[in-house]
């Protein structure tokens, strides 16, 4: 969790962002927790973007390998992809769900997710907003 940034709407357009992160952006490197493929914790990551579950929302950071990894699934093709979950398990072949659009260099895909990945997120989406709860009181 990266604990020295803290979530603002900086372009008022409804977004969360933290401190200093661009309109378009990325906001710049920090340490912090990978929430893609490696879960790899203390490593340098960027935000990507807000996860919204349930009503909350938490900072969505990646590291330098997921992101390409994130790249090099929206630069494929669409007749090539797979209905893979494009989350921690990666798994083909099973029931996936759509979550966001992600666009990257002119292209788009769309970002897939199981059950069991989507339940995986929102437990870390809720975890950190009870955490940021408890530090306020």
């Amino acid at each position: 969790m990266l604990t020295d940034m803290e979530a603002e709407d900086a372009e008022g357009d409804g977004v969360p962002r933290p401190e200093g992160a661009g309109g378009a952006g990325w906001c710049a490197w920090v340490t912090g927790d990978c929430w893609l493929w490696c879960e790899r914790t203390g490593t340098a990551v960027t935000w990507l973007g807000p996860v919204i579950s349930w009503g909350t929302h938490a900072p969505l950071y990646a590291c330098e390998d997921c992101i390409r990894r994130l790249e090099e699934q929206v630069r494929t093709p669409p007749a090539h992809r797979t209905a893979a979950c494009w989350l921690w398990c990666g798994r083909e072949g099973v029931p996936v769900t759509p979550l966001a659009e992600v666009g990257h260099r002119g292209g788009t895909a769309v970002f897939h997710a199981c059950d069991e990945c989507i339940g995986r997120l929102k437990q870390r989406v809720l975890a950190l907003a009870l955490d940021k709860d408890a530090a306020e009181r």
